[in-house]
C-alpha cells in the first residue's frame, strides 16, 4: 500500500507541512492584515457617506443641485433623488462588505438600509442619504465597491495547488526510485538471480553509498559461492579416485565363504551417494530448462523402480491431471530424495500420491514412521542439518531436504512438511499451473 511506503509517508509529511504552513500564513495574514484593512476600508466608506450627507444637509437648494450635477468621486458613483425599482432590489448578504457598511451606517442613522439592484451586467449598490431637505441616493457599481472573489482566480488557485502537489509527488518519486530499484535487486539476489542495479549520477549521495555497498556485498557473495562450489567440487572429485580404487580392490578379492565384503561395498556406495549430493548442492544455479508436460509418467516410473528393489511403495494418481512446467531430471531427483528419506528414516508402507489442488498439481510422499515435530521442520530444511535422534542411525549428509527445497523453489513451487495425527511424515510439493509460456531456469 502506498500509505505504508516511503513514498506515501514522505508525500504525506511534505503535503501536511505545506498545508499547515499555508493555513498558519493565511491565519496571520487574515488576522493582522486583512481584518485591519477591512475595518479601515469600511470606516473610510462610512465616513465618505457621512460627508455626503453633511454636505447635502448644509448646502442651499441651488448649491445642492450644482453639487449633485457636478459630483464625481473615485468610486464612479452618482447622486440622484429617484428611488430604485422595488421589484429589482435585494438586501446584501450578511457576509458581504456592503452588509458591514450598512451596520456601520446604522450606528449613526438606525433607519439606513442598503439595496442591491442589477442594471445591465454589473450589480449596483444603492445607499440612502437622508437629509432635512429630502432623501437622496448614492449609487455606485458593486464591482468597484464590494467585488466578489472572481471565479477565474479560484480556478487558477486550484490549478496552482494541484501543480504544487504534482511537483511534490514527482520530486519524492524521483528520490525514492533508487530505493525501489535497490529493493528489487535484493529480491533478485535472494532468489538466486543476478541483480541489475545501476548507479546513475542523479542518485542522492546517501542512496549512492548504500548502492555501492550493495554492489560490494553482491560481488563478495558471488565470490563466496564460487569458492564454495570449487572447493566442494574439487574435494568430491579428489575423493572419487581413491574410492574407485578401493571398490575395485574389494571386488577383486576372492574370499571363500559368505560375502563378508558386501558391507564394505555398501559403505563405499553410501559415500559415493553422499558425494553426489554434495555436488548437487554445490551447483550455484542448476541449468534446468522447464517443459510443459504431465507428471504422471515420471511418478509411475519412479514407483516401479522402488518396487523392483523390493520396497513397498503405493501409487495414487488422480486421472486427467493438467500439465505443469517442470524439468524431468530435477523432479526425478525430488522424488528419489523424498522416497530415500522416507525409507531411511520412516517405516513402510510408503505412499506416493499425485493430485490437483486449486491452481497447482500436488506431489505427496508419505511414510508411517515416527514423524517430525512441527517446531523442527524449518530447521531440517537448512543444509547439513539432521535430527539429533537420527545421528546415530542411518548415514546421511543432511542435504536431501535442502536440495529438494532448492529445486522446488527453482520450479516456482512450494514445499510443505507435516506430521499427520495418525503418524508418519507427509511431504507435499506443489507445482503451479502455467499461465502463459513456461519459464526457463537457465536465464
Amino acid at each position: 500500500m502506498i500509505a505504508r511506503s516511503l513514498l506515501g509517508r514522505t508525500l504525506f509529511v511534505t503535503v501536511l507541512t505545506v498545508l499547515v504552513t499555508h493555513i498558519a500564513t493565511l491565519f496571520v495574514f487574515q488576522r493582522f492584515y486583512v481584518a485591519p484593512l477591512l475595518e479601515y476600508t469600511i470606516q473610510d466608506r462610512a465616513n465618505h457617506i457621512f460627508s455626503l450627507i453633511t454636505a447635502l444637509e448644509y448646502l442651499s437648494p441651488t448649491a445642492q443641485s450644482a453639487f449633485i450635477r457636478e459630483f464625481d468621486d473615485s468610486e464612479g458613483g452618482v447622486i440622484q433623488s429617484a428611488t430604485p425599482d422595488p421589484r429589482r432590489i435585494r438586501s446584501p448578504a450578511p457576509s458581504s462588505r456592503i452588509f458591514l457598511l450598512q451596520q456601520r451606517l446604522q450606528l449613526r442613522y438606525p433607519a439606513t438600509r442598503l439595496w442591491i439592484t442589477t442594471q445591465g451586467q454589473l450589480p449596483t449598490v444603492w445607499i440612502p442619504l437622508h437629509t432635512t431637505h429630502g432623501d437622496f441616493w448614492y449609487i455606485t457599481q458593486r464591482q468597484r465597491f464590494d467585488a466578489d472573489f472572481p471565479e477565474k482566480w479560484a480556478l487558477l488557485l486550484a490549478l496552482v495547488i494541484l501543480l504544487g502537489f504534482s511537483s511534490v509527488y514527482w520530486a519524492v518519486y524521483r528520490i525514492n526510485r533508487p530505493l525501489r530499484d535497490l529493493t528489487q535487486a535484493a529480491h533478485c539476489i535472494a532468489s538466486g538471480q543476478p541483480s541489475l542495479l545501476k548507479i546513475t549520477p542523479d542518485i542522492p549521495t546517501e542512496i549512492r553509498e548504500v548502492s555501492e555497498a550493495f554492489h560490494t556485498m553482491q560481488h563478495a557473495l558471488k565470490n563466496l559461492e564460487s569458492n564454495r562450489t570449487i572447493m566442494l567440487a574439487g574435494v568430491s572429485h579428489d575423493l572419487r579416485t581413491p574410492l574407485s580404487r578401493l571398490r575395485l580392490a574389494l571386488e577383486m578379492l576372492q574370499l571363500p565363504g559368505p560375502p563378508a565384503l558386501d558391507p564394505l561395498i555398501q559403505d563405499l556406495e553410501e559415500i559415493d551417494r553422499i558425494i553426489d549430493q554434495f555436488l548437487d548442492f554445490a551447483r550455484d544455479r542448476p541449468h534446468y530448462p522447464l517443459h510443459l508436460r504431465t507428471v504422471a509418467p515420471l511418478a509411475v516410473a519412479c514407483q516401479e523402480r522402488f518396487v523392483s528393489r523390493g520396497i513397498p511403495v503405493t501409487l495414487d494418481i488422480t486421472p486427467n491431471l493438467p500439465r505443469v512446467c517442470f524439468n524431468e531430471r530435477a523432479l526425478e531427483r525430488i522424488l528419489n530424495n523424498l522416497l530415500e528419506n522416507a525409507i531411511r528414516y520412516g517405516k513402510p508402507p510408503f505412499h506416493l500420491g499425485l493430485h490437483q489442488k486449486g491452481k497447482a498439481v500436488c506431489l505427496v510422499v508419505r511414510d508411517h514412521g515416527e514423524g517430525i515435530p512441527a517446531q523442527e521442520i524449518p530447521h531440517l530444511l537448512q543444509p547439513f542439518t539432521r535430527r539429533e535422534s537420527s545421528r546415530g542411525g542411518p548415514p546421511g549428509s543432511g542435504l536431501g531436504l535442502a536440495i529438494v527445497a532448492r529445486i522446488v523453489d527453482l520450479h516456482h513451487g512450494t514445499l510443505e512438511l507435516r506430521s499427520p495425527p495418525e503418524g508418519g511424515l507427509e511431504v507435499t510439493v506443489r507445482l503451479p499451473l502455467p499461465n502463459d509460456s513456461p519459464p526457463d531456469l537457465t536465464s
